[in-house]
């Protein structure tokens, strides 16, 4: 009986791992050999021998992620690399046929989505590079783009592609559409890390909406003396404070230097503050890009990129971001851009 007994436990366990989801992924690369190396963000997950550009991985699968598919290890020179989502199925990565440098991740339906998706998108990007294509058509192929997001986020909302691209969505988002959004996805979607994460950063996010008091952010200046957003707001000179959040490595950063100046040069007489809040780590990159583009006004930083506390108080997701706060501390603007921030100033403190 004991006997009997542990085989039927025995059976019982190799039965429960048996049904575990598994996943298969054939790959067929042409021009790729040697080896090819399974990751999970930093984490080294499998490895398998290429032969004429053929490779297969199997596994058990946990909850669906983002991997990576290497030709070296951690730090080596790559050739080769690719992103795509792990999860139950046979997955199927193959070369374009016209293309090989083109890759297509198909055979499960996060992967059958993201194919598709990145197909539309080439297409687009090739049209709105091509020199014949007119600036009236590009400015209707950036509306198409917008566009194939939103649909392809809404027709996904029950496997992982959609949650992949909803940060890209929740960027533009208040806090409450963004979790109004959020709401939309199936439950077993909503369990996952990414939504999870995004939901709660969206509840800080309502603090920092349109109508919300500002929170106070302390941090050191280029001098290394703490300088309070409190301090600013305070100042009775200053009418409306412009928070901004920034970094000398992010292009759409820099960009946006010229209509800051713009702003400044014309309303800090009548009352009108930047606080900026740099994401750089090197202290000499940071100070080098103030003094040489004259961003003329205050300027703090933690030198820690994103893991900056104002950062998590503020739910920045991306930058540039930025909020304006008037005299009474209360928020009356958000992710003003471009020509944006020089007309809502105007509007508040006159021509």
């Amino acid at each position: 009986m004991k006997k009997l007994f542990l085989f039927a436990t025995a059976a019982a366990v190799l039965c429960s791992c048996s049904n575990q989801p598994k996943y298969i992924i054939d790959g067929d690369i042409a021009g790729l050999e040697g080896t090819v190396y399974l990751y999970q963000g930093d984490s080294l997950i499998d490895s398998a021998a290429v032969k004429a550009g053929k490779f297969q991985f199997r596994g058990n699968a946990g909850a669906p992620a983002v991997h990576y598919l290497l030709d070296s290890r951690e730090g080596q020179p790559q050739a080769f690399a690719m992103q795509f989502i792990l999860e139950p199925g046979n997955i199927s990565i193959k070369s374009d046929a016209e293309d090989a440098q083109v890759r297509h991740t198909t055979g499960t339906p996060a992967n059958d989505a993201s194919d598709a998706y990145s197909v539309a998108s080439r297409t687009l990007i090739k049209e709105y590079r091509d020199q014949a294509t007119t600036d009236e058509r590009r400015e209707a192929i950036e509306k198409e783009f917008e566009q194939l997001t939103l649909t392809t986020i809404d027709n996904n909302r029950d496997n992982f592609f959609g949650v992949v691209l909803m940060p890209n969505r929740a960027y533009e988002l208040s806090g409450q559409e963004t979790l109004d959004e959020i709401a939309k996805f199936s439950p077993e979607m909503q369990q996952t890390k990414e939504l999870t994460e995004l939901k709660t950063s969206a509840e800080q996010k309502l603090k920092t909406d349109v109508g919300q008091p500002y929170i106070d952010i302390v941090q050191n200046n280029a001098e290394g003396q703490p300088v309070s957003l409190k301090s600013v707001i305070d100042n009775p000179a200053n009418k409306y404070t412009l928070v901004d959040f920034w970094a000398s490595w992010c292009g759409p950063c820099m960009g946006e230097v010229p209509h800051l100046k713009e702003t400044y040069d014309k309303f800090h007489k009548k009352g009108f503050e930047i606080y900026g809040v740099s994401f750089d780590r090197d202290r000499d990159k940071w100070l080098a890009a103030v003094k040489d583009n004259g961003m003329d006004w205050i300027h703090v930083s933690e030198l820690q990129q994103f893991d900056n506390r104002a950062a998590k108080d503020y739910a920045v997701q991306g930058i540039p971001s930025n909020f304006l706060i008037d005299a009474q501390g209360v928020i009356v603007a958000k992710n003003l851009r471009g020509e944006d921030l020089y007309k809502k100033v105007e509007e508040l403190l006159g021509k």
